[in-house]
């Protein structure tokens, strides 16, 4: 090897060896949060250095690193277009607040309509962080506003975890387009992600709305048996996990909510480019909770569809819905106090295929399954796997605009279909084992 050639390769090590000792300086674009004087002791508010360093990357764009650490925010943030806050955890994670980077909210307290902890710009995101309020009690909640809120489009919420919001991720209040909510996990209240004036596809993937990670949040915050009872009635009787107001096209995949008193919530919104959804819902499920989805209404035109989806208690369509509902290899079970575990008042068609029902009535009121009251019914290779004297399968009341009920299996050598429908209803092909 020549001098010139090992003089080169000397000064490339140097150069590698200065860039691994200086993080900042690998990349010109990311800056950290700890260069605008921002403390992770969890006591000292970082709020402004927080707002400083973000501002510094709103002109031509770029990352603020936030490393390992508690960091006090008795403000709140804006992350500007095109800026990205970066935490350290790289995947999803549980609330772990003794690791990774955690932002501590000071902000907000029974201030429900109050500015939101993080407001996300257009094209902005925010990664990568645990987010916890140390004055939130369980057995004395307080209101705080939304913890996230995009004001934008194309803004981005990727692994990030909530320990303990009132109301978690607000992609509604203000109009949107193509929003990203992928690996969030989160323990909310009262509301858990909220979809509103979305004008085109925006995507939920792997989001997770469980009172874990509030109640297996580290020490010296963690809840004991009592305090996780009370956390757990809370959310029966308050949170709403996933609410629809106007979307199309909206895409959810992997998402699930647990213990809330609506899992999936469809409704009429009044707001600038508000109005009804229109959401395609595969591998998701609510469980355990009061209600697994409410529907009051969803586009007439496509409506919604559900595929690969377990529902732990009931389904209910209301009478003012005229949009299409379709289940797809779906499975319901019984939760304690489930009766029926499909109410449908709605004026439109469900459509179900191949989809399972083990057990209901649960409290013996002689409840059936499905309660059909209005609309059309489609229903086709499904499976009733009831107790061994259950109560009728179906119940298709008078006001029923029609039914095919064809090629499905009903258990325990009994088909129970009370039809009293005046409309065309087509019973063939079922079998009873």
């Amino acid at each position: 090897m020549s001098p010139s050639q090992m003089g080169v390769l000397a000064l490339s090590g140097i150069i590698i060896a200065f860039m691994m000792a200086c993080p900042a300086c690998a990349s010109a674009s990311e800056i950290n949060v700890k260069d605008f004087g921002a403390k992770s002791d969890g006591k000292t508010d970082a709020t402004l250095s927080f707002q400083k360093a973000l501002n510094n990357e709103s002109k031509q764009g770029g990352t603020v690193y936030v490393a390992p650490g508690s960091y006090r925010l008795d403000g709140t943030l804006i992350i500007p277009k095109g800026v990205t806050l970066r935490g350290a955890w790289e995947g999803p994670h549980d609330s772990e607040l003794d690791k990774g980077t955690t932002l501590l909210v000071y902000a907000g307290k029974n201030k429900e309509s109050s500015a939101p902890f993080i407001s996300l710009e257009t094209d902005s995101t925010i990664k990568g962080v645990t987010i916890f309020y140390p004055e939130q009690n369980v057995t004395d909640v307080h209101p705080y506003p939304w913890t996230i809120q995009g004001n934008g489009s194309h803004f981005n919420v990727i692994d990030v975890t909530i320990a303990n919001a009132y109301n978690g991720i607000d992609c509604g209040t203000f109009p949107n387009e193509d929003h990203l909510l992928r690996d969030v996990h989160m323990c909310a209240l009262r509301s858990g992600v909220l979809i509103d004036q979305c004008s085109d596809i925006g995507r939920l993937e792997n989001v997770h709305i469980h009172t874990n990670y509030w109640s297996r949040v580290s020490a010296p915050y963690t809840l004991s048996s009592d305090e996780q009872s009370v956390l757990y009635n809370y959310t029966l009787s308050h949170l709403e996990g996933f609410i629809f107001g106007r979307t199309d096209w909206e895409y959810v995949s992997n998402s699930f909510v647990i213990f809330a008193k609506v899992g999936f919530h469809f409704i009429r919104t009044n707001t600038t480019n508000g109005g009804l959804a229109n959401v395609l819902i595969t591998q998701s499920g609510s469980d355990g909770g009061l209600l697994a989805v409410k529907i009051d209404e969803v586009q007439p035109h496509a409506g919604v569809a559900f595929e690969n989806c377990q529902f732990m208690s009931g389904f209910e369509i209301g009478p003012d819905n005229w949009g299409p509902v379709k289940l797809t290899n779906c499975g319901f079970w019984v939760a304690p106090k489930t009766g029926s575990q499909m109410i449908l008042n709605g004026q439109g068609t469900v459509t179900l295929t191949a989809t399972h029902f083990d057990d209901w009535d649960r409290a013996n009121e002689n409840k059936p399954c499905i309660e059909a009251f209005n609309g059309s019914l489609l229903m086709n290779n499904c499976d009733f796997n009831g107790i061994e004297f259950p109560s009728p399968h179906i119940f298709l009341g008078p006001d029923v605009k029609s039914a095919s009920i064809i090629g499905n299996r009903f258990q325990h050598g009994q088909m129970l279909i009370v039809n009293l429908s005046k409309g065309d209803v087509q019973i063939v092909g079922n079998v009873k084992q």
